[in-house]
């Protein structure tokens, strides 16, 4: 076993140790001093020399140990098993029943690890979940080229990124009944949406609120209008933006931050298309403009340069275009068995190591190590004998 370091800047807070040092060289310093009056016929090079000393040593032993704990509990040591490299390898994702993934594979002598943080073993309960595609990844990267390797998967898995892996180990791909955990999805965040308008575009905001309704009556409360005039400051935490005016630089500059907005009267045939009529023509397009991008309409966010306004359809595509669709994340696991991809020349590097932190271990020794200070802080100092 080893110890490593996962934070190691917080041992940084090492300099903190020449505090106490300080605290007690002041206090040494502001003891009452006793002049003899024989020394003064001592000549100079035999003056007693002076030597540095510290009040109280122990107290300060002990409180420059406190900080170099407390340092170390900072910088998150964690003590690794030394893995074996090579051989057959068994990893089983959670949701799986431990049982169950032996029975998949019994004829097989493997190291048997958790496919989630850490790669705890078996007879360890898995951490929190995990993407799965990323885990495959780094398991790819961290295991010798000689390694075998079976999964073990629920028949659904969840934590995909839209796109089937690519390892370049040979993987058995066992699918055994089940589901795989998923963390609890975070609340929805409220969605503010500023418009700001000229008067003669006035007219448009009924179908921008009528959208909005639309919204809401599927996520009640979560989409928020905030339409004024041009001359309006543009809130901080607005999301999207309708620039229902000719363009300004207050807008333009809140787009290149990494804004989406809709704006009016964009002619030009630069971006992708967005939507189109029934003849093909190209009614919108999506354009990127520094971190942000812009949904550009050649004209009014009206019926007549707009037709699609009047569908029915119109407030999920005004949404779908405000924030695309994230890529799937669950799927069948038959369908999402790697594929074996070239390995790329690099020197072998170890199979994935266990990990167990030492900060329950270090929290208490800090207590202990406090807890005696604090004692031998309040005791009174022995006075020297007369």
């Amino acid at each position: 076993m080893s110890a490593v370091l996962l934070a190691p800047l917080g041992l940084a807070a090492l300099a903190a140790l020449a505090l106490p040092l300080a605290i007690h060289l002041v206090r040494r310093l502001e003891l009452s001093r006793t002049e003899f009056p024989a020394l003064r016929w001592i000549a100079e090079r035999a003056r007693p020399r002076r030597r540095l000393r510290f009040e109280r040593p122990w107290l300060l032993a002990l409180r420059l140990a406190l900080l170099a704990l407390l340092a170390l509990l900072l910088a998150r040591p964690v003590l690794v098993e030394a893995p074996q490299a090579g051989g057959p390898w068994l990893f089983v994702v959670p949701g799986v029943d431990r049982a169950a993934a032996r029975a998949a594979v019994p004829d097989l002598e493997a190291h048997a690890r958790w496919l989630a943080p850490g790669f705890a073993p078996l007879d360890v309960p898995p951490a929190q979940p995990a993407p799965l595609a990323s885990l495959l990844r780094e398991l790819d990267a961290t295991l010798p080229p000689d390694a075998t390797l079976t999964v073990v998967v629920p028949a659904e898995l969840a934590g995909l990124d839209g796109e089937r892996p690519r390892l370049a180990h040979a993987v058995a791909w066992r699918v055994v009944p089940g589901r795989m955990p998923e963390a609890a999805p975070a609340p929805a965040e409220p969605v503010r949406i500023a418009v700001r308008y000229a008067p003669e575009a006035a007219a448009s905001l009924a179908y921008l609120q009528a959208a909005v309704a639309a919204w809401n009556v599927r996520e009640p409360g979560r989409y928020r209008l905030d339409a004024q005039p041009l001359g309006a400051p543009l809130p901080e935490d607005a999301r999207w933006l309708a620039w229902l005016a000719p363009p300004a630089p207050e807008a333009q500059a809140w787009i290149e931050r990494g804004g989406t907005a809709l704006a009016i009267h964009q002619a030009g045939t630069d971006g992708e298309p967005l939507w189109r009529d029934a003849a093909g023509r190209v009614l919108a397009r999506t354009q990127p403009v520094g971190r942000g991008r812009v949904l550009a309409l050649p004209g009014a966010l009206a019926p007549a340069d707009l037709p699609l306004l009047l569908d029915a359809d119109f407030p999920e595509r005004l949404l779908a275009a405000f924030a695309p669709a994230a890529p799937p994340t669950h799927a069948p696991a038959e369908s999402m068995a790697p594929r074996r991809a070239e390995r790329a020349a690099a020197p072998a590097s170890s199979a994935p190591a266990s990990g167990r932190p030492l900060d329950g271990w270090l929290a208490l020794l800090a207590a202990l190590l406090f807890l005696a200070e604090r004692i031998l802080a309040t005791r009174r100092p022995m006075e020297p004998a007369a």
